[in-house]
């Protein structure tokens, strides 16, 4: 009985990628070259995204369905990474002051506010009140939501530095820079 090889035609495809090769040796290099850039962007690519995946999961941004302490460990982080330094959460019943904190030289009081409606000026009232207590310079109410314009005035009055949800928003996108 006589053998049979099968042939899949490897053999036929090999000797022409070979000639191919040498007939147009010259831009191999080139090839190479680029084959080589390629994967270069693509390994920076995945290093990016990796490092600007792990910075957005520091910062959870979904602050509809966080609870009221979710929201001020939400604030203090923030603080933390645009300068704010030993911030901590006060107390469950904090008499107004949810997150003391310090920056160049100044201890805040820091009242947090995740509201669907208006903030209202009780909020700015207790959190100026409640300096003295905690031992604070200067006060600051952060909410999700705006303030009522009684709530400016008093605010503007006291030195009270007030961040709304669009200014909130903003210090958001800004860290995940």
């Amino acid at each position: 009985m006589a053998r049979h090889s099968r042939s899949d035609g490897s053999f036929v495809v090999l000797i022409i990628l070979a000639v191919t090769v040498w007939t147009h040796r010259h831009w191999l290099l080139y090839v190479a070259y680029g084959l080589l850039l390629i994967a270069i962007i693509l390994v920076a690519i995945k290093l990016l995204s990796q490092r600007g995946f792990q910075r957005r999961q520091t910062i959870p941004t979904n602050i509809d369905f966080m609870d009221g302490l979710d929201f001020e460990r939400y604030v203090a982080d923030l603080l933390k990474l645009h300068g704010f330094h030993n911030a901590s959460l006060t107390e469950q019943y904090d008499m107004g002051v949810d997150i003391v904190a310090e920056k160049e030289g100044q201890r805040w009081g820091i009242q947090v506010k995740r509201y669907s409606g208006l903030v209202k000026v009780a909020a700015v009232r207790q959190v100026v009140t409640a300096l003295k207590f905690y031992d604070c310079d200067r006060a600051m109410v952060v909410t999700n939501s705006t303030y009522s314009n009684v709530a400016r005035h008093l605010a503007e009055s006291n030195d009270c530095v007030l961040i709304d949800g669009a200014s909130l928003a903003k210090l958001s996108r800004e860290t995940m820079l």
